[in-house]
């Protein structure tokens, strides 16, 4: 009787231990699980938790979910707002600018040489944007008028290929032979003042004869240093173009005074009549196309004519032939030959 009395003991202390242990299993188990869930940062680990017991988590997810979505609603407008900004060009700050400045009655560059300066850079820019504009079509008319200028040519710093005025023989052929030109001919002359005065002591002196006398007369004006080189002629065969050119005597240290061009392309002699007037219509506008690039409008549109007036230099073209010449330096070298001559005729040739 005993033993079955303590086996009943044994077995209800069993059970209600067992409950009392499932209950503090219960507390431990889900008591911290709704703390975990209610902060929303970790999900429970146990893997027998009821639907019921993890509902509250979603509701905390979907409240982040919402501060997550009002966040990004709000930074599109974050985001608008510097691009609105990057929008306006630099054109339009500048305007933005100019009209604050135009808006101040004390404005810092009013009645300044900045504000001068700048009116004229407009003026420049505008008159620039017109003669672009014209330079699209490839006429004569809308050339010339770009080159236009307000006072008279100097054309004594113009060129007729690379050969200047006042330049030396020497120079005058260095710069011909850069551009393919050839020497074809030099001629030789000595002052008339100075030929007649040693023909007359070679015939002192007892030479008889032309070239006797002629040869006499060149011998002793290269002793004397006045033989010189009167023209030359140089030509370049390919282009059927020719220049020549003239000096002063070597009073005026023999520099160049005159300079003529001419050129053969624009005379076609073969084919048919429209054909040739089609070629000749072509060579023509190029010709005076690169004259108007080269030295711009002529001063006297009549008479083709460049220069400063008066005696000074000036250039003359006609289609196919041009002609730079300095009278001044050609009028010099004669004065200078008069007062030698000059000086010749005071001499003692009597002694009466």
């Amino acid at each position: 009787m005993k033993k079955i009395v303590v086996h009943l003991f044994v077995i209800v202390s069993f059970f209600v231990g067992s409950a009392w242990a499932t209950n503090d299993i219960d507390s431990m188990l889900f008591a911290p699980a709704k703390k975990i869930s209610a902060a929303g940062k970790k999900s429970p680990l146990i893997p027998h938790i009821t639907k019921d017991q993890t509902a509250p988590a979603p509701k905390k997810n979907t409240k982040n979910k919402t501060k997550a979505v009002k966040q990004d609603e709000a930074l599109p407008e974050v985001d608008d707002a510097p691009k609105k900004k990057k929008a306006q060009s630099l054109t339009e700050k500048f305007e933005e600018a100019e009209e604050k400045i135009k808006d101040k009655k004390d404005s810092i560059i009013k009645d300044t040489w900045v504000e001068k300066l700048s009116t004229s850079i407009k003026e420049k820019t505008e008159s620039n944007e017109e003669i672009k504009s014209d330079g699209d079509s490839a006429s004569l008319e809308s050339l010339t008028r770009a080159s236009t200028k307000s006072g008279r040519s100097n054309a004594s710093v113009f060129d007729v290929s690379g050969v200047m005025l006042r330049m030396s023989l020497s120079q005058a052929e260095s710069a011909l032979l850069k551009r393919g030109y050839k020497m074809v001919s030099k001629k030789f002359e000595i002052p008339n003042f100075i030929k007649w005065r040693y023909e007359e002591q070679c015939r002192n002196s007892g030479v008889v004869g032309y070239e006797r006398l002629n040869s006499c007369v060149v011998k002793a004006a290269q002793e004397t240093n006045h033989q010189y080189t009167e023209s030359a002629k140089f030509a370049k065969y390919d282009s059927q173009e020719e220049v020549n050119i003239w000096l002063t005597s070597n009073f005026t240290n023999n520099k160049v005074y005159k300079i003529t061009y001419s050129t053969g392309i624009t005379k076609v002699n073969r084919g048919s009549g429209q054909k040739i007037q089609y070629l000749h219509n072509i060579k023509t506008f190029e010709f005076w196309r690169r004259i108007n690039q080269k030295y711009g409008a002529p001063d006297n549109k009549t008479e083709v004519l460049w220069g400063l007036g008066g005696n000074k230099p000036y250039m003359r073209a006609a289609t196919g032939r041009l002609m730079l010449e300095d009278p001044m330096l050609r009028e010099l070298d004669y004065t200078r030959m008069s007062r030698e001559d000059a000086k010749f005729m005071n001499t003692n040739l009597y002694n009466f």
